[in-house]
């Protein structure tokens, strides 16, 4: 009996990716069956070794990857987002056109090019711009534009074209833009009761070969805590939930636990004052905690909605552009709404609702 697609979603879901995990031969490994106390069952897969080899060093690729990026700042920094922004708006518009029973009119594919195409470069004017807030805005309502325009002149527009391409350029043009804004703080830009970086071992012997001490900007200390921030998230909630998740978090994900989540808040804000002590961060106890808590619910956040996206496609990865992980936004979702936040909570909540003292 063939299944549709949300039936096979559904089944997918249940058995936690197992499907994924199968090894050459088709076998899929075991998974752990753990009762949940409010009648769920939280199915834990076992990640075959080749794949998690494979994960690991996927992810170790980016990482440096994205170090290096996030070091140089400027132009590299601002092309490695757009690049990031190009992919995640690529398999937006592949989610959004298989979702057939929640868009019954999706997006028509030259309204997904043109929306993928501007996403690509948003970042890149957002930086020749100096990273501007009204730059942000003023290439949103640009793009929002275009396309509105071009959506209008069709023989038969339907709304939800409108909505769901939209979204789009908000989600992968206008989220990822404030990556660069984050990057692009200065040392002067943010009041936060302390006179700077100076004073740290790792920070003041930098070597020059990668810049120097100057290299540590407000705005690459804050980019990195943030970014590994997610990374802590993720690890943590993984490995909480693996081992000690019992109750269900959420429906829409049926493997996220709360153990999970707490396991990830807890490893967040532990990333945070490490880094805050090894990189010099001029920030107090409240104020690091209030950096780890906004990052760790940001992160779940966007993950959420991806899940959300990926459910409604009847699809259980966003592509497979990542080894061992899946497409782009499987790997990066997480921060998609995290360096807005996180951006917003440095430059207006951290001066003002601290009154400039280090707590």
């Amino acid at each position: 009996m063939t299944r549709s697609a949300p039936q096979a979603l559904r089944a997918s879901a249940a058995l936690g990716g197992a499907a994924d995990d199968a090894d050459a031969s088709g076998r899929r490994p075991q998974a752990d069956s753990v009762p949940e106390s409010g009648g769920f069952t939280i199915v834990k897969p076992k990640v075959s070794g080749t794949k998690l080899t494979t994960r690991i060093i996927s992810g170790v690729v980016l990482g440096v990857a994205g170090f290096l990026a996030m070091l140089s700042g400027g132009l590299v920094w601002a092309l490695w987002v757009c690049l990031g922004g190009f992919l995640s708006a690529k398999e937006y518009f592949t989610l959004t056109g298989n979702m057939t029973t929640e868009l019954p009119h999706p997006p028509p594919k030259w309204a997904s090019n043109v929306s993928v195409g501007l996403c690509g470069v948003f970042t890149l004017f957002v930086h020749l711009a100096g990273g501007k807030l009204t730059a942000v805005i003023m290439a949103t309502l640009g793009a929002f534009g275009i396309v509105s325009f071009l959506l209008i002149l069709q023989e038969d527009p339907h709304f939800s074209q409108f909505t769901a391409t939209l979204f789009g350029i908000f989600y992968c043009g206008f989220l990822p833009a404030f990556w660069v804004k984050l990057r692009m703080l200065s040392a002067s830009a943010v009041a936060m009761g302390s006179t700077g970086l100076g004073g740290n071992t790792l920070v003041s012997g930098w070597p020059a070969l990668l810049g120097g001490p100057e290299v540590w900007t407000t705005g690459l200390v804050a980019t990195l805590i943030t970014v590994l921030c997610v990374v802590a998230s993720d690890v943590g909630a993984y490995v909480f939930g693996k081992t000690l998740g019992r109750h269900q978090l959420i429906a829409i994900s049926p493997n996220k636990t709360i153990e999970g989540a707490a396991g990830g808040l807890m490893c967040t804000l532990g990333t945070a004052f490490l880094m805050r002590y090894m990189l010099g961060w001029p920030a107090g106890v409240m104020e690091t905690i209030g950096l780890g808590a906004v990052a760790f619910c940001a992160s779940v956040f966007g993950d959420l909605v991806e899940s959300v996206m990926k459910r409604n496609a009847g699809m259980k990865d966003s592509g497979s552009i990542i080894p061992g992980h899946g497409g782009f936004l499987d790997r990066f979702d997480s921060y998609m709404f995290t360096g807005v936040v996180v951006y917003f909570y440095i430059v207006n909540v951290m001066p003002h609702w601290f009154f400039g003292v280090v707590l």
